[in-house]
């Protein structure tokens, strides 16, 4: 019986060995492909640096743009107040949890 047991626990371990070189299944798709590098290591590393010290590197998990830094300027407190002020008297802006414009301004009809 112990005989018996081990003969097939032998024989099921150089199949599992006999097939285990044999590519199958996902593990060969898709192929691999051999490609050569047309630039050095250094070349890499140079243009990561230029990279990060012009902001185009992002990082983290959001995959939002890079910042792009000194673009156009920046308002002043003064200048933001105003626009809020501005947007409020003109009915841009909404407060609250009630985010919808009155038909008068949406240009539908007004039943009165």
């Amino acid at each position: 019986m112990k005989t018996a047991i081990s003969a097939i626990a032998l024989s099921f371990t150089m199949l599992g060995a006999a097939y285990a070189t044999e590519p199958s299944g996902e593990l060969d798709y898709p192929p691999v492909v051999q490609s050569q590098s047309t630039v050095t290591r250094a070349q890499v590393q140079a243009e990561l640096q230029a990279a990060r010290a012009a902001g185009q590197v992002t990082f983290g998990e959001l995959e939002m743009p890079a910042a792009v830094h000194g673009a156009a300027s920046v308002p002043d407190r003064e200048q933001v107040s105003a626009e809020a002020h501005d947007a409020q008297v003109q009915g841009q802006s909404s407060f609250g949890e009630l985010d919808y414009q009155h038909a008068e301004y949406v240009g539908a009809p007004v039943h009165r």
